[in-house]
């Protein structure tokens, strides 16, 4: 080998090796995020975008909307009718004068019905909303975790992206001077290739996470999100069902299933007729005149019980959604629980033993590759490998977390953990790169 080749050999070991450490030191060995300082600004921090988002607005207009109808629920029903009447007797000079008040009676207390309805009604809203909160701010954290994420797997794309087109340009210096043959250029043409690909990808979906936060949140995510330290390595070991019949969604659908219930005895006594009483007082052919009057609807022809059966097929109907929302909840929280089980016991051991691994393996490979007992190929081939597990151990570290907002919305307690978060295991946190 000539001087010259030697050379240029040293240079390019020089180069990668450099770019490889540089890649090691940008790179999170232990994943870890910057200080979260006081966790509660995390819950201020969400709070204070759902309290602005529309949606959420627009169901506490319509928790105000069911006060004011409770309210009104809570007066009469009937208000009194006022009569007057006037006549002037023929070829008389006398006029026929009387004024009289009706009034229909609730004697079946529909007012006191329907009230029960109305407030049944309110409670479902204001569960509605409670329900909507915690979907958006799991969405919300959803969009956080997968901004934090992508962000560090675009890093890390990056990173491998300028580390191979460098070595791309040395290899073409290298077949230039005959040192390699073009089938080597040619592979790490498509290795460059191959990580540009993966880097656009990695800042697709950087940019669709950093769109939805916008979408719930109605401005751009901060340049730094935070994110409680740390995940549990196991979750609670708490009863399904009682989680389930505990959720947001399924209290929500049990309030509207009880309205219909309620419903039921509001329509069978709106059905039934009411009486109405009256009075009128006047004077006919100057003499003075007291008058009576008794009215009652006579159900002869319609009865109306169709709206009875109409509010118990309802009533029915609600029972059994309301069924298949528990159903389908308890389901998600079995799904969400094995789920974060596999994710966390694999995390764990990428945490204790892939990453130790891995460091070592870099070492090695500069070792063998620079005593010249490692193939620039075979060299290309494993860093590119060693690159690749990285990006797969950020991508695990980011499915760890997803599996995490995923159990958080299985058992609507969002707002419980922003507020106390679990400290269990370290290293298991979330790091935004720009």
């Amino acid at each position: 080998m000539s001087f010259f080749t030697c050379l240029r050999a040293g240079l390019c070991a020089c180069l990668v090796v450099s770019a490889t450490a540089a890649w090691s030191s940008d790179t999170p060995s232990g994943v870890q995020s910057p200080p979260v300082g006081n966790v509660t600004n995390l819950s201020q921090f969400i709070n204070r975008i759902l309290d602005r988002n529309p949606e959420i607005q627009a169901a506490q207009a319509a928790i105000d909307a069911a006060r004011a109808r409770v309210q009104g629920a809570d007066l009469p029903i009937y208000n009194p009718e006022l009569e007057l009447e006037g006549a002037k007797t023929a070829h008389t000079d006398f006029y026929d004068v009387g004024v009289g008040l009706s009034q229909t009676i609730d004697i079946h207390d529909k007012r006191g019905a329907q009230e029960q309805v109305i407030q049944a009604e309110l409670e479902a809203t204001r569960s509605a909303l409670s329900a909507l909160r915690q979907t958006k701010a799991v969405a919300l954290l959803d969009a956080m975790v997968r901004i934090l994420n992508s962000s560090e797997i675009t890093l890390l794309a990056k990173q491998r992206f300028q580390l191979l087109e460098r070595f791309q340009a040395l290899a073409e210096q290298r077949h230039s001077a005959g040192d390699i043959p073009l089938i080597k250029v040619k592979l790490t043409r498509l290795a460059v290739a191959e990580a540009a690909m993966a880097h656009a990808q990695a800042g697709g979906e950087l940019v669709e996470a950093k769109g939805d936060f916008f979408t719930l949140a109605g401005e751009p995510a901060p340049k730094e999100l935070h994110l409680p330290a740390t995940l549990p390595a196991h979750l609670p070991d708490q009863s399904s069902e009682q989680l389930a019949s505990t959720h947001p969604s399924v209290r929500q659908v049990h309030l509207l299933a009880l309205a219909a219930r309620v419903q039921i005895n509001a329509s069978d006594r709106t059905r039934k007729a009411d009486p109405t009483l009256g009075l009128m007082v006047g004077r006919e052919d100057e003499a003075n005149k007291l008058t009576l009057s008794f009215s009652m609807p006579l159900q002869v022809r319609n009865n109306f019980r169709s709206n009875v059966t109409i509010a118990r097929s309802e009533a029915l109907q609600a029972e059994q959604e309301a069924q298949q929302v528990y159903r389908t909840t308890l389901a998600q929280l079995q799904t969400a629980r094995e789920r974060y089980t596999l994710v966390s016991r694999a995390w764990h051991v990428w945490v204790s033993r892939g990453q130790s691994s891995l460091k070592k393996q870099s070492q090695l490979l500069e070792q063998l590759w620079q005593a010249g007992e490692l193939e620039t190929t075979e060299y290309l081939v494993q860093l590119q490998q060693m690159l690749d597990t990285r990006i797969a151990g950020a991508e695990l570290h980011g499915a760890m977390w997803r599996a995490w907002i995923k159990w958080q919305a299985a058992t609507g307690r969002v707002f419980e953990w922003i507020s106390n978060p679990v400290i269990s295991m370290p290293d298991v946190t979330a790091t935004s790169t720009d």
